[in-house]
């Protein structure tokens, strides 16, 4: 059964799917000891793993609340409605942000496949238009844009890839951005993109009636890790949660309700060491793999035959309810890799933990928003104009009252009120020493700690060179290096995993669509035509991203001067595909062409 969290067939070791023939602990190959040692393991590790994330999502909450506009303490908004103060939120936060994640979309890359082979080096084009059918069936660069948004914000993204066998039989593409507030991961691991975590787990709720399904043989009482909530094992934790009952429009008021009950899910992916044996084959003389049984049948006939052992890295995927709800098996995915790829932010060494943008910005935005609110509170608390005045001080106080703000009228005072200083202005509002120069300081910090000029965003409002511009704009892309290296680390690892997908489980004769330097066409995706092998995973810029296009015409402008007497209508309409001109209009200029060209000469 293919579930929502990447529930597979066991990793190609057999096409077993029918969810009552899995394994249960205390069946045969699979005994009950075995399951309680397998449990006490899984929930030891989850206990560390689990005490690193907390305090990582203790930050990442606040890191979403902040690019959410929700900026002031609990604390501190109750201290300003007692006093009668402001709360001014200015999210100069959210804009930095975007600004990045804009980036990221309008410079989008490809990733090619180029066989390992001795000679000349040449994409495999079915391959690679594979890879791009794959990536376009799951929705691809939607999903991936939105867990790079998360490691904007709080320095961890998450992407599972897979095959969904519900939807499609025969395995439907499936990239999908996952919460990053439900997953836990290896607390040894510290490398980007957490390349050297030996483990990884998602705790998610789900509907009871949903993981029922899933496996059918439980003990409803069994199916919750309630433990996993806390990150600590609770004996007494009740198997369910009940929501308040949700009512039907036309059942409001009525005894019949529908109560949903949600209960918590562990999934975790950890990677394990076997043993295998290699040794020549007796009719090619080539190394291969040989099982333990096909190992110990040869020795029985030559003793002295001679093999190497050898270990590799599997993976292991568990479902834990309250406890081990199944035997373990093996997800789809390639030899060391996990299944869930993530995509990190900076990495602090003292505490341990990834973040984004969003932490070093953090206390210059709460300073910006303080201190304006204290300007708005020092505003409107002092005096806006007026006069002091001694009582007596006027022939007649009513009209003083009347007269005193009117510009055409005259207010009389008793003779010697103005000579003996009996009237007085009121001292005009008074700010601290300094007060603006440190409100500035706040506001322009953002931008100093985060390294995003105004440029970057487009909110600077100067007139200067265009190069001076684009300068600048480059060396805030500079300060981002990193994250952006982060995603094509991704991008090869993910490849990587699309990669055994199609080579194992796709290639099963199904029409995809290539599309070529000037048509697109339908092809058979067989095991012939994207043969097993090494591959070199090339990650591109893609030729088709908007930032992309207008750098490649501006360098054909500049090319075509030279070049007026060597271009052929064939050479422009490749060059029209670089244009930023919309993509249909190049595709019925080439239609057009091709058209007309292929016409009978009627002359």
């Amino acid at each position: 059964m293919q579930a929502e969290l990447g529930w597979t067939p066991d990793g190609g070791q057999t096409t077993e799917t029918d969810r009552e023939k899995r394994q249960k602990p205390g069946q045969a190959g699979w005994s009950a000891g075995a399951a309680e040692a397998l449990e006490r393991k899984l929930k030891a590790w989850f206990k560390q793993d689990i005490a690193v994330a907390a305090a990582w999502r203790a930050e990442a909450r606040e890191d979403y609340a902040f690019y959410n506009g929700e900026q002031w303490a609990e604390e501190d908004k109750a201290l300003l409605a007692e006093m009668k103060r402001p709360v001014m939120t200015f999210n100069r936060i959210a804009p930095l942000v975007n600004a990045v994640i804009g980036s990221e979309i309008n410079n989008r890359r490809e990733v090619r496949y180029i066989p390992r082979e001795q000679g000349d080096c040449l994409a495999n084009e079915i391959l690679t238009g594979a890879g791009e059918w794959f990536r376009d069936q799951a929705g691809a660069e939607d999903e991936e844009s939105e867990a790079f948004a998360d490691t904007v914000i709080c320095g961890m993204g998450f992407v599972d890839t897979r095959l969904d066998f519900e939807a499609d039989p025969d395995g439907e593409p499936v990239i999908e951005r996952l919460d990053p507030l439900k997953m836990a991961w290896d607390a040894r691991a510290c490398k980007a993109n957490l390349a050297d975590a030996g483990r990884l787990w998602y705790i998610d709720e789900k509907p009871l009636e949903q993981v029922k399904a899933m496996f059918p043989d439980c003990d409803p009482a069994l199916l919750s890790a309630g433990w996993a909530k806390s990150g600590l094992e609770a004996k007494d934790e009740p198997y369910e949660r009940q929501r308040p009952a949700l009512y039907d429009k036309e059942e409001q008021g009525s005894d019949t309700a529908t109560l949903d009950k949600m209960c918590v899910l562990v999934e975790c992916r950890w990677f394990e060491t076997e043993s295998y044996f290699r040794a020549a084959d007796s009719s090619s003389g080539q190394l291969r793999e040989y099982s333990r049984a096909e190992l110990d049948t040869i020795l029985a006939q030559i003793p002295d035959f001679p093999y190497i052992k050898q270990y590799r890295k599997v993976v292991r995927r568990a479902f834990l309810g309250r406890g081990l709800l199944a035997a373990p098996d093996r997800p789809l995915v390639p030899q060391g890799q996990l299944g869930w790829e993530c995509i990190t932010g900076y990495y602090s060494k003292a505490a341990r933990r990834f973040y984004g943008l969003v932490r070093p910005a953090k206390d210059p935005q709460r300073w910006a928003n303080k201190f304006f609110s204290q300007v708005m509170y020092l505003l409107n608390s002092q005096s806006k104009g007026g006069i002091m005045a001694e009582r007596g001080a006027f022939d007649d106080d009513n009209q003083a009252e009347t007269s005193w703000a009117r510009a055409d009228a005259i207010t009389w005072a008793k003779p010697g009120a103005l000579a003996g200083r009996r009237i007085e202005p009121k001292p005009l509002a008074q700010f601290p020493s300094g007060f603006f120069t440190l409100f500035n300081e706040s506001k322009e910090a953002i931008a100093q700690v985060t390294g995003l000029s105004p440029e970057f965003v487009g909110t600077r409002e100067v007139n200067q060179p265009g190069i001076l511009e684009h300068t600048r704009r480059q060396s805030s892309l500079n300060l981002l290096a990193s994250l952006f290296n982060a995603l094509r680390r991704y991008r090869k690892r993910q490849g990587r995993l699309v990669l055994y997908l199609i080579q194992n489980y796709l290639s099963d004769g199904r029409l995809i669509r290539i599309t070529g330097a000037d048509k697109s066409r339908y092809v058979p995706l067989t095991r012939s035509a994207v043969a097993s092998g090494e591959y070199d995973i090339i990650v591109d810029d893609a030729p088709t991203s908007p930032n992309e296009k207008e750098r490649s015409f501006a360098l054909i402008q500049q090319m075509l001067p030279v070049l007026r007497d060597y271009i052929t209508p064939e050479i422009g309409l490749e060059i029209l595909r670089y244009s930023p001109l919309p993509q249909s209009l190049v595709d019925s200029l080439a239609n057009i062409y091709r058209a007309g060209n292929s016409a009978p000469d009627l002359g």
